[in-house]
């Protein structure tokens, strides 16, 4: 990290970033952390291989064929996509490759074009179709302990709050422009000042410009209270919390304290208010195993054998739906998936064991004996 910095032309006196912060030793010396937005530096220094379009397209259709065949054999038939070459992604479908069904979260380029053209959220069919924007950042990370939260970080000194990483009125705007555009608003917020920010925005450009049944959605939503909660009702907002983070991430949770993760990942309070909370992996940071999510969504208990925030546990049909009829709402797709229902589509999982019986500890472990897509097996084990 020393020759990064040097190459950045980044030392103890470069001050922070917005957003971001380079770390240091109690001496002042830099410590080698950096955070968020700080890290910007680094992407104008040091080699990177690079390709030509051609090849870059070869790739991106490779790793989707990867990615949609580890897809299918952990059970998920309908995934939300971050960005990635929609052209690629249409190319895989013409070749049958494509195995599970795609909600496209535009970002950037993409979405401007979205926006200059008029492609609103809902184009599309039942294999790829435009839905909310990609996660727009507002604060920082839950795993690297930088998300924006009111209490100051256990064990940091002086005082630490994390990262906003964009402020107010910039991020009112944006909200303002995405909504005019029929497009369905996304956040990344995970601490409770950010999801306060977030949901001022969608406040804001709602009350400016009313669309019904917008579903605005809040990406990890990880720490709430009474108040954010009843602001995400009322905006029918449709947040997509960390589900395999309970049993993966378990190791972090020290950093926030008992007291605070007792409202994180707050499942059993978002859907005891009526809340549609849907799954979230924030793949690759944590693993897509809906079983894996599941397990730590009904027990709490992470991979060390600590359990945290056990108030916010939930029943297997709770989990069974928030990974399924709400991540089906989440993308305005209820009608016609998220359930077995005739008229539906015929896209469903087949278990080696009941996940009802099994040992809660143990539904990670559960084999997915065959995966179904639109009437047709796209695994099989």
């Amino acid at each position: 990290n020393s020759k990064a910095f040097e190459m950045a032309g980044i030392t103890k006196n470069t001050p922070n970033s917005f957003g971001g912060t380079y770390d240091k030793f109690p001496n002042g010396e830099l410590n080698g952390r950096v955070t968020d937005r700080a890290r910007s530096v680094f992407e104008k220094i040091g080699k990177r291989e690079t390709f030509t379009p051609a090849q870059q397209l070869e790739r991106d259709r490779a790793g989707l064929a990867f990615i949609s065949k580890q897809f299918v054999k952990s059970g998920l038939t309908s995934v939300h996509h971050e960005g990635g070459d929609l052209m690629a992604l249409q190319q895989i479908r013409a070749r049958g490759e494509l195995l599970h069904r795609v909600s496209y979260e535009a970002q950037d380029k993409m979405l401007d074009a979205m926006i200059a053209n008029g492609v609103e959220t809902g184009l599309g069919d039942e294999w790829i179709r435009f839905g909310a924007t990609s996660e727009h950042t507002v604060d920082g990370s839950f795993s690297e302990r930088t998300m924006a939260i009111s209490q100051p970080y256990i064990g940091i000194s002086p005082p630490y709050h994390g990262n906003i990483t964009q402020k107010q009125d910039d991020l009112n705007a944006w909200a303002d422009r995405v909504n005019r555009a029929g497009i369905q608003m996304n956040c990344h917020a995970n601490g409770d000042i950010a999801i306060d920010h977030v949901l001022t925005a969608y406040e804001k450009a709602l009350k400016a410009f009313p669309r019904p049944d917008a579903r605005p959605k809040i990406t990890h939503c990880s720490l709430i209270n009474a108040s954010l909660l009843a602001r995400i009702k009322a905006l029918d907002a449709v947040p997509a919390l960390f589900t395999t983070y309970a049993y993966y991430n378990s190791d972090k949770f020290h950093f926030y304290g008992e007291g605070m993760m007792k409202h994180m990942m707050a499942y059993h309070d978002l859907l005891a208010a009526g809340v549609r909370a849907a799954a979230g992996s924030d793949f690759s940071p944590g693993p897509f195993d809906p079983l894996m999510g599941m397990q730590g969504m009904v027990t709490r208990k992470g991979w060390n054998g600590e359990t945290w925030g056990a108030d916010q546990k939930i029943t297997v049909d709770q989990a069974l739906r928030v990974n399924t009829i709400n991540g089906a709402y989440n993308s305005h797709e209820e009608h016609i998936k998220g359930s077995i229902t005739a008229g539906k589509l015929a896209d469903y999982v087949v278990l080696a064991e009941d996940i009802h019986t099994v040992d809660p500890e143990k539904i990670k472990d559960i084999t997915v004996v065959r995966t179904v897509t639109g009437g047709k097996t796209v695994y099989q084990a």
